[in-house]
């Protein structure tokens, strides 16, 4: 279901997200705690989706949590988002796998990258591949930071720009991994102030 939009696009983001600037998202979805705190009272629920992903880059998901959406979620997903949304996808265990190839494809070409933890056989075709490097970082096979997720809860904006200089220019998507979505509105701006983003 498409979302009738009054909101702008970022000025920073572009078709290619190849451009060098940095996806910012959240990691997870749904978050019940958001229903106060980040979407407006009167938005209906579904529209949720189609506000966030007028407001971030990406999303990283957990396998148990796009492995939970219906194809035709998913599709009503796909339409709702620009085509320069990316989508980061944790692969599930062993025993998922068959029904995480056919959910894959419905992503077609909006996937960032599948996420492996590194004892997971992946099976994806045409899409990169990054693997665990600790707890909050993703490489790709050259071993290049790609994907950082960033803790922000009880961290001033002094601690997180000193953490955003010191990424480097291979890392193509920073996810927050805490329940305050109204972070990401002040990295986006830490990041678009640093020109990152």
């Amino acid at each position: 279901m498409l979302c009738p939009r009054n909101w702008e696009i970022p000025a920073t983001m572009t078709d290619d997200t190849e451009d060098g600037r940095l996806l910012l998202g959240l990691r997870g979805w749904p978050h019940p705690e958001w229903e106060g705190d980040y979407f407006p009272e009167d938005l209906p629920a579904e529209w949720q989706f189609a506000y966030y992903a007028n407001e971030a880059g990406c999303l990283l998901l957990p396998a148990e949590d796009w492995l939970a959406l219906s194809p035709d979620e998913l599709t009503e997903w796909l339409e709702d988002c620009p085509s320069w949304f990316r989508f980061y996808l944790e692969w599930p265990n062993a025993e998922s796998s068959p029904a995480a190839g056919e959910r894959l494809e419905i992503f077609g070409g909006q996937v960032g990258a599948i996420l492996d933890a590194g004892d997971r056989p992946v099976a994806a075709q045409g899409v990169p591949i990054w693997r665990i490097q600790d707890q909050r970082v993703w490489v790709d096979s050259q071993g290049r930071k790609r994907l950082v997720c960033l803790r922000t809860a009880g961290r001033g904006l002094r601690q997180l720009r000193g953490e955003l200089d010191g990424l480097p220019a291979s890392v193509q998507a920073l996810v927050i991994d805490d329940p305050n979505p109204a972070r990401l509105g002040e990295l986006r701006t830490l990041c678009e102030l640093l020109g990152i983003a």
